[in-house]
């Protein structure tokens, strides 16, 4: 979303941030902070990064907190477990800011849940969720921003 804002002249207008749940309500923080830390992740996703323009070296693992969701004009949850089906999940956490929640699902043609490829070294695999994810947010920005408006 940074470098599609970033392309279209709207980065000072808006603020990009990434959280996760991982370490919320019970659950184990990730093992790592940044993704450069998990090589085998890091290296199956970094070239087609690349190839996007996409740096991601400095990207931290960020906890989701109350006041984070309170100041987020919109929420993009990657999947249903992330949206209410884990205990830890949004709506779970953060009943009362449904309205704000959208699932990434809403977005694409045929609404599939984006998969988590972590865990996995697969090139391809990584090439076609980061692809996926970065072609349906250019395609969809207005929407996005029409949500956080």
């Amino acid at each position: 979303m940074k470098k599609i804002l970033l392309d279209k002249g709207l980065k000072r207008k808006f603020i990009v941030a990434s959280y996760g749940l991982q370490g919320t309500k019970g659950t184990t923080r990730p093992l790592h902070n940044k993704l450069i830390q998990y090589p085998k992740e890091y290296k199956a996703a970094q070239p087609t990064l690349a190839k996007l323009g996409i740096n991601i070296g400095s990207h931290s693992y960020q906890k989701i907190t109350s006041k984070a969701i309170r100041r987020a004009s919109v929420i993009i949850a990657m999947d249903k477990m992330v949206y209410s089906k884990n205990k830890n999940s949004l709506l779970q956490q953060f009943p009362m800011t449904k309205n704000k929640i959208h699932l990434f699902s809403e977005l694409t043609i045929r609404h599939r849940n984006i998969p988590d490829p972590s865990g996995t070294g697969d090139k391809k695999l990584h090439e076609h969720i980061i692809k996926n994810i970065y072609f349906t947010v250019r395609k969809k920005v207005d929407t996005i921003l029409r949500w956080a408006s």
